[in-house]
């Protein structure tokens, strides 16, 4: 069957974009796209006049001419809500299970409502205009706020301010279109990324900056073992720095492997150790060249960490990764992809994503707010991008992630139990809609061997248990 969508005579590349990711990537369903002179979208299984169609608002896509991208343009809240089937049709599967739940409603009408499709039925959801407003970071091509590494902050969202970050919103949106229609098997999976900031402790530190760290073991962090561990591995510069408290590399690989998990270590190519944010070591170092053949040897992912301040910088983009890619090729990596995530998680809509296009990287997982963790995309499946801008669908896809260590400890200032609970709310969603959870976890992350150590396993076993449910 052929699903025909009838759209409004304008953005036609937006549209036919949005569809061919909902409809066809993600439901596998076969459609075709009619433009028309009409003023909201009709969705049928047919062309005759009795068949089965569902109408739906035309809301952001109508923001043509002077206010596309502008503040014009943007969702007026507070927002309406709408009921979303419990459960989802996963697997292929078109059987439900759970309550039905309210989620917030980006562009629609008001007092939103969802009827199942029958002839003349109507949806009060702008469902293909909220998903690109989401997927593209549509608001962030528009709004202007930035933290002190021109991050866009979590506060500044529309998912923030209208307490919907922890929802994967659109993948809701997409349930309400023909429910109990069989769709394209999907399944829950945990996607597990390291980004190799620091790799041994002693690399590129001079030596009041060795001193310092010594001291801060002892007398904040309190931990002379650590000290004694990290003086061994200076002694040891040379050999293969087994004690350095951020050589956790096998530890990960182990914990990856008896989950049944593969995970990516994303490597900086360019080193700068006195530039702020800039890498401590060079991909030449022998340890370094050792470690990248026993990563792939092991059968996990080697990726690409893009320096510091490159997220605007198409030629460094490029440069680096053709770097990263060489000098791997060289510990015979061979990949049938790269991909990778940007530093600090600065990114900006959508030069990032066209810088990485132009390298040749086939995916970005930088979609992430470094001050909250949930589901800035709106989405927890990984999906092919746009550029907002010039209005070109773009072959770079987008890996879902939701939940960075830093985030949690740092930003967000939560202990163990409480960082244990908000992951378990989005480990729920992504399972709700058979999506992928990503986490990021830094190997200098896992310092004090018992206590970070074991907290990281027990929260793997939790996201990892098939016997959870939503």
């Amino acid at each position: 069957m052929t699903f025909v969508v009838d759209v409004p005579p304008n953005r036609e590349s937006e549209r036919r974009y949005i569809l061919d990711v909902v409809l066809g990537d993600w439901l596998g369903l076969s459609w075709r796209m009619r433009v028309q002179e009409r003023r909201d979208v009709r969705i049928s299984a047919g062309d005759g006049v009795n068949e089965r169609c569902l109408t739906m608002p035309d809301v952001l896509f109508d923001a043509c001419g002077p206010a596309w991208l502008s503040m014009a343009s943007l969702p007026s809240t507070p927002l309406a809500t709408v009921s979303v089937p419990g459960g989802s049709p996963i697997a292929g599967s078109a059987a439900r299970s759970g309550a039905d739940r309210r989620v917030p409603v980006v562009f629609g009408r008001t007092g939103a409502r969802a009827a199942p499709p029958s002839p003349g039925l109507h949806l009060d959801v702008d469902v293909l205009g909220s998903a690109f407003f989401m997927l593209t970071r549509y608001e962030e091509a528009v709004l202007r706020e930035r933290d002190r590494f021109d991050r866009f902050p979590a506060a500044a969202s529309l998912a923030a301010r209208a307490g919907f970050l922890e929802v994967p919103v659109v993948d809701a949106y997409v349930e309400l279109l023909w429910p109990g229609l069989r769709r394209r098997a999907r399944h829950y999976q945990v996607l597990l990324s390291h980004d190799v900031d620091d790799p041994i402790s002693t690399f590129g530190r001079r030596r009041r900056d060795l001193a310092r760290q010594l001291a801060a073991d002892v007398l904040v962090r309190r931990s002379p073992g650590l000290a004694a561990r990290r003086s061994r591995s200076l002694l040891r510069r040379c050999a293969d720095h087994a004690s350095d408290p951020h050589n956790t590399f096998d530890f990960l690989m182990d914990e990856s492997e008896a989950r049944g998990l593969s995970s990516a270590f994303y490597f900086q190519s360019h080193a700068a150790p006195d530039v702020a944010g800039g890498a401590n070591y060079a991909l030449h170092h022998p340890w370094i060249r050792r470690l990248l053949r026993r990563v792939h040897e092991r059968g996990h992912e080697i990726g690409y960490h893009a320096g510091f301040g490159t997220y605007l910088d198409a030629g460094r983009t490029s440069a680096e990764f053709a770097r990263l890619r060489s000098g791997a090729e060289r510990e015979g990596v061979r990949q049938d992809e790269w991909g990778g995530r940007q530093h600090y998680l600065q990114w900006a809509a959508p030069a990032t994503w066209r810088n990485w296009e132009a390298a040749g990287l086939s995916y970005d997982c930088s979609v992430a707010y470094a001050d909250a963790i949930g589901f800035r995309t709106g989405t927890c499946h990984e999906y092919r991008v746009f550029d907002v801008v010039t209005g070109t669908p773009l072959q770079l896809r987008e890996r879902p992630l939701q939940v960075m260590d830093v985030t949690l400890f740092g930003y967000m200032g939560l202990d163990a139990p409480a960082a244990r609970d908000a992951v378990g709310t989005i480990a729920a969603g992504c399972r709700r809609y058979g999506g992928s959870l990503g986490v990021l976890w830094h190997n200098d992350s896992l310092l004090r061997t018992a206590r970070e150590k074991r907290w990281y396993t027990e929260l793997l076993d939790v996201v990892t248990d098939p016997g959870t449910s939503t």
